[in-house]
């Protein structure tokens, strides 16, 4: 077997760098991270392992540290991400590789080590000691509020806008304990850069932040920014147009807003796999998906 060097903690490192935004565009085609690096948000915390063959990666297993909220325990946790192989170097083992040399790195010193899987991978990661878990969409199907849209929809293509969004951001609380994090805004600030750029309705009144979209008479509630108490029921009606909606889904756990949910259907988009303690395996729970990566 080829022995193949691993390269890390090169984001401040230009050709590497760049390997990496143009591997991106290979296995993630219409995702930027070069928007999201240019705009200062890849911390430290975000760190890709890479193979490199020819001066370019061909397979990569990123890691984000992270402080996680488990149970309203705060754990020290790693989140791993955008993994995958360009297709003309797949079945060489590589992906394994990089696992193998991931978990040796930090399974000493983290609690728990968590990831969501492709469809396609489900029966690799039970083979490094990960359990597969379900997650649960929380939908609100009865008593739908009333319409009474009030919000401004944010453009972050203004200085202003984007300004009061990482503002904003930066003070948010945690929409969850029972598994959620804490300081993962800058996680946020990519999903609103990649997937939810017109999704972003301000409530000036209560000074906060709803990410939401709308398709099939069904609101997606993707997150809730705030950083005081607040009733999630009450702020509701202020981004609803229309008369029509069946349903309202929610993609993070009700413990801290209260939310009226009614009913739950098992998220399978990108399976949830853990490695280490997870006192909740056996309820009900959604992990924010702004904070995935």
């Amino acid at each position: 077997m080829h022995e193949y060097g691993i390269r890390e903690g090169y984001r401040d490192k230009d050709f590497l760098r760049n390997a990496f935004f143009d591997f991106i565009d290979r296995i993630y085609p219409g995702l930027d991270f070069k928007i999201w690096y240019e705009k200062g948000f890849w911390l430290d915390n975000y760190i890709p392992h890479s193979i490199v063959i020819d001066d370019k990666i061909v397979s990569n297993a990123s890691i984000t540290k992270m402080a996680l909220l488990v149970d309203g325990n705060i754990m020290k946790g790693i989140q791993v991400g955008t993994v995958g192989t360009l297709p003309e170097y797949r079945r060489r083992g590589l992906s394994r590789i990089l696992m193998q040399h991931i978990l040796n790195k930090y399974s000493d010193s983290m609690e728990i080590i968590f990831l969501y899987s492709s469809k396609e991978a489900l029966s690799f990661y039970p083979k490094f000691g990960f359990d597969h878990y379900n997650e649960v969409i929380f939908r609100q199907t009865q008593n739908i509020p009333e319409p009474d849209y009030s919000a401004r929809k944010l453009d972050i293509g203004t200085d202003r806008d984007f300004s009061l969004m990482r503002e904003i951001l930066g003070r948010r609380t945690p929409v969850s304990r029972l598994f959620g994090a804490l300081d993962y805004d800058f996680i946020t600030i990519w999903h609103i850069l990649n997937l939810h750029p017109n999704h972003l309705y301000y409530l000036e009144k209560e000074g906060i932040i709803i990410i939401a979209s709308e398709s099939n008479n069904q609101i997606h509630i993707w997150d809730v920014i705030y950083d005081k108490p607040m009733e999630i029921q009450e702020a509701l009606p202020q981004i609803i147009k229309s008369e029509d909606i069946k349903s309202i889904n929610f993609y993070f756990s009700p413990d801290l807003l209260g939310f009226n949910y009614d009913d739950t259907i098992v998220d399978s988009e990108s399976p949830l796999f853990v490695k280490g303690t997870f006192p909740i395996g056996g309820r009900k729970f959604k992990f924010p998906s702004t904070a995935q990566t």
